[in-house]
């Protein structure tokens, strides 16, 4: 029963507290407060502030309590007769905590010491006649106070002679009770001042204790409300009310409650303040309180949604390696940035030091991109702000992630040091084809290679051209003091012809002529026209003969009585190439630009030096053979002599008869004679020049020269000596030795007396001797039989045998060479020609 009661009477209550909170509830009580409706009720104070130590289960139970006027039975009575009334705000609050905490504490349980309340809907709520009587008094008495005593001064009435002695003789009872508190802070709090708004929690806990109640009221309140709009109403508060201790029900033995003293004036509650308000106002501060946690929770939500849903593609708007690559996915970013960074990586890099430069491929410099770490920079998720901020308002250029392999990156930059590093160059100037030219210098050049690859590996891949840090010393000789020099070269060096005069003559030369000659080089005080004069007088000398005369050569000769004659030669006069250079660039110099034709003296095509003339002192070795009387044989020999006549062997060279003779044949004078082959009788051009080689091969022998190549023929010639003679034969045999002295030496040959002589000229050097050995191993000739048509018979010659010649050589008394030379000759035969039928018949 008393839970149905109870909360029968709990839906009431919210019925009522609905109405109370109503538009139109709100204006009829602010119109009955200032006395313009029927009747307004007189409140005690109110407080919006927390009621402290209510028995409350909770705050929102306090908040949700019904809105219904409580009026306390009590024996004080109002001027009108009717017993001391609670206001209905403050009434509803007390009612509010009343009904919570019983509702809480037990369905049947009664709370004691609680003032048994009347409820008075809050809508039938008026204001008493006393009240507005007094409230037109005071506002009459408001226009007469003066200006500085408060408007809502409470008003000390004889009418409630005994609210202050009940106040204080029921203090215990009130204290005890739960209400005491909860209206006590509802009371004060109304009409506490902005100073005391600011009071520590354990002041405002403080309340006033409500007029002390006769078994009369409480037995009052219990019967039906009765008949009519009359309403209860609280007598005044005296200045001084006793506040309900804190905590406990009841004081701590030994102490008595504490008066709150209430400053004068401040005793009338504020006319819009009511318990209702505070309530709405706390449930305002407690959704606040959670909608901003909530809001905040849905926020992150959808922060981390949106990073999440956008974690796989790239934010509009970005641009990396010079590829849009706003809105692709990861992996399409990934490819197609991938391709783009092969092909930087497969470019050619180009490493500069000043004007030269070095050019590799970037991944041979071991720099590549890390594709992955790159569009990772913009992709997956996260929860910074600028990822999401970069969807909203595009992201922009994005800075590649690049791998360096150092060992290659190091390798690169050594091998551009050795293309790049070196001396500084000097800038010059061509000449050529009639133009001029200028050759750019160059700086030296040291590649600080370790620095050089920092600046490498963070400037790529953003270029691919980089400049290298290197330590530079500019040329001597600038690209500008090279053009400033070409400039005067073509304006008046080469601007026109110049003339140089000689003793009979004198020569125009073109500027044409002299740039074909010209080289310009780097001199002590910079760049410097340097003429070549030589060849620029042979130029001179082809255009005008009559300016040189040609010298006599040196030569040597012999007389009818065969001796040596020299001629040393004669010198010429032709232009002196030296000189010619520095006065052709005199006179381009000049204002008449001409200039001196400088001449000197022409030695001969052939000088006396080159001739070895004066070591031609003597005869240092001669050698004769007798002739025989075949005169083409001789006429051959005639030849022969004239050809090695004036031959000169310098120390070093090497005679060579088949060279000296050659070509032999009728149109170098020599005729066919007879040779005897193997019995045989033939023809042979040249006939009797064997005997030419071994007149030649002793004036060598004794000469001390050193013997290269004879060969004795193969039979004996008593005419020559044994074993120390030569044969000739084209192609096979020949002469030859060389000039081992240290003097040239000079061949005279030439029959005289029926002999043929070889003489040798030069300066004597060595000392010859020779010796030789007894003839051994003779074997006399036969008869050879023979029955070639041109056999041609002939009786028998010279045994056979076997000799050895030695040559001793010795210089200033010293022997320097000893050589021995053995041959062995066949026996010369008769020959004996037959016929075939001869041999038949045998």
């Amino acid at each position: 029963m008393a839970r149905g009661k109870d909360h029968a009477r709990k839906l009431e209550e919210e019925q009522a507290r609905r109405r109370r909170n109503s538009v139109a509830h709100r204006s009829l009580r602010r119109r009955a407060e200032k006395g313009t409706g029927a009747r307004s009720a007189s409140a005690t104070p109110t407080s919006d502030a927390p009621i402290a130590d209510a028995p409350f289960a909770d705050e929102a139970d306090a908040t949700d309590a019904p809105l219904t006027a409580e009026t306390p039975v009590s024996p004080a009575a109002s001027p009108d007769g009717d017993p001391t009334a609670l206001s209905g705000d403050a009434a509803l609050s007390n009612d509010a905590a009343l009904s919570d905490d019983a509702a809480d504490a037990d369905d049947s349980a009664v709370v004691a010491d609680a003032p048994v309340v009347e409820r008075v809907p809050t809508s039938e709520l008026t204001a008493p006649v006393w009240l507005a009587e007094g409230e037109a008094a005071d506002a009459g008495d408001d226009a007469d106070a003066p200006a500085d005593e408060p408007a809502h001064a409470p008003a000390q009435s004889d009418e409630h002679p005994g609210a202050s002695d009940a106040t204080d003789s029921e203090t215990e009872d009130v204290d005890a009770g739960p209400l005491a508190a909860s209206d006590g802070d509802a009371g004060i709090d109304a009409w506490r001042p902005e100073s005391e708004e600011r009071a520590t929690a354990p002041e405002r806990a403080s309340v006033f204790s409500p007029p002390s109640e006769s078994p009369e009221s409480s037995v009052s309140a219990a019967s039906p409300e009765p008949e009519g709009d009359q309403t209860a109403v609280l007598p005044p508060v005296d200045d001084t009310a006793v506040m309900a201790p804190m905590g406990d029900d009841s004081p701590a033995p030994g102490h008595e409650p504490r008066a709150a003293t209430i400053p004068p004036g401040q005793g009338e509650p504020h006319p819009e303040s009511s318990d209702s308000d505070g309530h709405v106002t706390r449930r305002k501060k407690r959704r606040t309180a959670w909608v901003l946690p909530l809001a905040l929770v849905a926020i992150a939500v959808l922060y981390v949604g949106a990073q999440a849903l956008l974690s796989n593609t790239v934010p509009r708007g970005t641009e990396v390696l010079g590829l849009e690559i706003g809105g692709m996915s990861t992996t399409e970013a990934t490819g197609a940035v991938g391709d783009t960074a092969a092909a930087l990586e497969a470019e050619d890099l180009e490493l500069r030091a000043v004007e030269e430069s070095f050019a590799l491929p970037a991944s041979d410099a071991g720099l590549s991109v890390d594709v992955d770490t790159t569009i990772a920079q913009v992709t997956g998720f996260t929860v910074m702000p600028d990822r999401l901020w970069a969807h909203i308002a595009g992201g922009g250029p994005l800075t590649p992630v690049t791998d360096v392999d150092q060992e290659a990156l190091a390798e690169a930059l050594e091998s551009a040091a050795v293309q790049l590093d070196g001396p500084a160059q000097d800038a010059g100037v061509t000449v050529a084809d009639g133009s001029v030219g200028v050759v750019p210098g160059r700086s030296s050049v040291t590649i600080d290679q370790e620095e050089s690859a920092a600046r490498l590996a963070q400037a790529w891949p953003a270029t691919q051209a980089i400049d290298l840090i290197a330590e530079t010393e500019p040329p001597t000789i600038t690209d500008e003091d090279a053009a400033a020099f070409a400039a005067e070269l073509e304006t008046e060096t080469f601007a026109a012809p110049i003339t140089l005069v000689g003793e009979d003559a004198e020569a125009t030369i073109e500027p044409a002529t002299i740039a074909s000659t010209s080289t310009v080089e780097a001199g002590p005080s910079g760049l410097e026209l340097v003429v070549d004069g030589t060849a620029l007088a042979a130029q001179i000398i082809e255009a005008n003969p009559d300016l040189t005369t040609e010298g006599e050569n040196a030569s040597v000769s012999f007389d009818d009585s065969h001796d040596i004659v020299i001629d040393e030669g004669s010198p010429g006069i032709t232009i002196d190439g030296e000189a010619l250079g520095e006065a052709v660039v005199a006179a381009a110099g000049s204002a008449d630009r001409l200039a001196d034709l400088p001449y000197t003296a022409a030695d001969p095509e052939v000088s006396a030096e080159d001739l070895g003339l004066a070591d031609f002192a003597e005869i240092i070795s001669s050698f004769d053979t007798p002739l025989t009387a075949e005169p083409i044989r001789t006429q051959n020999l005639r030849v022969a002599a004239a050809d090695v006549e004036g031959v000169i062997v310098k120390p070093g060279d090497t005679f060579d008869l088949t060279e000296v003779l050659s070509p032999i044949n009728e149109e170098e004078g020599y005729r066919p004679a007879h040779v005897i082959v193997n019995g045989i009788l033939t023809n042979g051009m040249g006939g009797g020049l064997s005997q030419m080689a071994t007149t030649t091969y002793n004036a060598g022998y004794f000469a001390g020269f050193e013997i290269l190549d004879h060969r004795p023929h193969s039979v004996w010639f008593t005419r020559y000596p044994a074993g120390r003679e030569s044969t000739i034969y084209t192609g096979s045999i020949n002469v030859e030795f060389r000039n081992n002295t240290p003097y040239a030496a000079v061949f005279n040959s030439y029959i005289a007396g029926g002999r043929l002589h070889v003489d040798v000229w030069s300066t004597e050097h060595f000392e010859v001797s020779t010796s030789a050995s007894p003839k051994r191993n003779v074997k006399q000739p036969g008869v050879k039989e023979v029955t070639s048509a041109n056999c041609e018979a002939k009786g028998p010659g010279q045994p056979g045998f076997t000799i050895t010649n030695t040559r001793t050589v010795s210089l200033d008394g010293e022997v320097v060479e000893e050589t021995s030379d053995t041959w062995t000759y066949k026996p010369d035969d008769a020959i004996e020609c037959v016929s075939d039928d001869d041999e038949d018949d045998e």
